[in-house]
């Protein structure tokens, strides 16, 4: 059987699940419900926080952090969420380096089992998935502006409880 006629059909598959996604998506509620929420923030290193304007680079951190990426995350780690920077580079402590020189406290993912990031006073730098309400991304959510962006993560996760 060619290619040709097996796209098609993958074509047909393709937009009957993102039918059936989008159904099972528009039955959250609109409001969420009330009690604490995991304060976790995830956030996609290219787009919301690195500006690639000069091309992938073979990974390379380059550059200026995106506008207001630098003071949405120290002023959310203020609040006490903690911050995850997911990208999907060999070098994690690349990533966490270009993040410390320019004012963002930040590790490299040391490999140690865990499911969600807890510490609020420096942005984990990992290429896992980790346990996470929310993830800034250029393509989930509708990611624009880091006033816009910090705004909803206030709105929408409960602050985490301080003592």
């Amino acid at each position: 059987m060619s290619l040709y006629l097996l796209r098609t059909p993958a074509r047909r598959l393709a937009a009957v699940l993102h039918r059936a996604a989008y159904a099972l998506w528009a039955r959250f509620p609109a409001e969420l419900p009330p009690g604490p929420r995991p304060s976790c923030i995830t956030v996609k290193v290219d787009g919301p926080l690195h500006v690639r304007d000069r091309g992938w680079q073979d990974g390379a951190m380059y550059g200026e952090v995106a506008p207001g990426a630098r003071e949405a995350l120290l002023s959310l780690m203020a609040d006490g969420y903690s911050i995850v920077a997911r990208s999907q580079r060999v070098d994690q402590r690349a990533v966490a380096a270009w993040l410390e020189s320019h004012g963002v406290p930040a590790t490299a993912d040391d490999g140690e089992p865990r499911a969600y990031w807890p510490d609020t006073r420096q942005v984990l730098c990992t290429a896992r998935a980790l346990t996470s309400p929310f993830e800034v991304t250029p393509y989930g959510y509708s990611h624009q502006d880091w006033d816009t962006t910090a705004a909803h993560i206030r709105a929408t996760i409960n602050r985490p409880n301080r003592a």
